[in-house]
C-alpha cells in the first residue's frame, strides 16, 4: 500500500516502491518472489551442469579441429547431443553421467550445421577402440577424382585427426594426439591408400575417447600456402565416440 503525504507517494503499489529523496519521488521495481528448488528441480540442475561443463571442455579441446570456424549455435547443438548421450543413462534424474549413456550418439556431430563432412568426404574411416586400449583408424582406398571434394583452385588437401581422452566426471581431460595427413592434390596418381593408425589411450583416469577430425583445403601461391577454408565452408565432425573399460 502506498500513502499519499505532503503531495508524494511512499509505500508499495503491486511491483513498484515509491520513495522521496532530495525532494524527488523515486519509484522502483519491488523485489520478486523467490522461487524456491524442488529436489527434483536441482537433481535436474546437476545433470545440465554436468553436461553443460562437458560441452565446454569438447569445444575448448577440439578448437584445433574447428579453428573457431564453427556456427553461431554450435555450442547450444553439442549441448543438446550431450543430453541425448545421458537421457540413455538409466540413473536418476541427478546421477546421469556420459559414462553411463550412449556416447557413439556424438557421432557425427558437424561443428558447422551446414557444411557436413559426408558432402566433402565421400567414404568414411574405420575407427575401432582395441581391447589393448588403442585408438585404430583406417582410411579405405580412395579415389581421389571422386570420392573427395575439390574446390576450385585447391592444390594441397589436409585431414586433420584430434584423439582426445576426458574423464568427465572429473571434469578434466587427460591427453590428447593431434596427426596430420597431408595430400598432394597435384600429383598424378589417381588412388591414395593409406596405412592404419594407432594411438594410444590407456591412461589413468581414462574415462572416454572422442575422435574430432576436419579437411582443411589450400591454395598454392610459390612456395607459399593459403587456406580457403571459412566459417561456412570448413568441414569439421567428431567421427568417433568411445567409453573406456577401466
Amino acid at each position: 500500500m502506498a500513502i499519499l503525504e505532503n503531495g508524494s507517494l511512499k509505500g508499495l503499489v503491486g511491483n513498484l516502491v515509491f520513495r522521496k529523496s532530495n525532494e524527488k519521488t523515486i519509484v522502483q521495481t519491488g523485489p520478486g518472489r523467490k522461487t524456491k528448488q524442488t529436489k527434483a528441480t536441482k537433481a535436474a540442475a546437476i545433470d545440465f551442469g554436468h553436461v553443460s561443463t562437458a560441452g565446454s571442455r569438447i569445444r575448448n579441446i577440439m578448437g584445433e579441429i574447428h579453428l573457431n570456424m564453427h556456427d553461431s549455435i554450435m555450442h547450444n547443438r553439442l549441448i543438446n547431443h550431450l543430453k541425448r548421450v545421458t537421457r540413455a543413462n538409466r540413473a536418476p534424474v541427478g546421477e546421469k553421467t556420459i559414462r553411463g549413456g550412449k556416447i557413439d550418439r556424438l557421432i557425427n556431430f558437424q561443428f558447422v550445421e551446414k557444411c557436413h563432412m559426408h558432402d566433402y568426404m565421400h567414404f568414411d574411416p574405420e575407427i575401432k577402440l582395441l581391447d589393448t586400449k588403442q585408438v585404430a583408424i583406417q582410411f579405405p582406398k580412395f579415389d581421389m577424382q571422386n570420392d573427395i571434394h575439390r574446390p576450385k583452385y585447391c592444390n594441397l588437401m589436409k585431414i586433420n585427426l584430434m584423439i582426445a581422452v576426458f574423464n568427465f566426471n572429473k571434469q578434466q581431460y587427460i591427453r590428447w594426439h593431434k596427426h596430420e595427413i597431408p595430400i598432394n592434390l597435384q600429383i598424378p596418381s589417381k588412388d591414395v591408400e593409406l596405412e592404419e593408425l594407432l594411438f594410444d589411450v590407456n591412461y589413468q583416469d581414462a574415462e572416454t575417447v572422442l575422435i574430432g577430425m576436419n579437411i582443411e583445403y589450400y591454395e598454392r601461391f610459390s612456395d607459399n600456402y593459403t587456406l580457403l577454408n571459412n566459417k561456412d565452408f570448413h568441414p569439421a565432425a567428431i567421427v568417433g565416440a568411445f567409453i573406456i573399460d577401466p
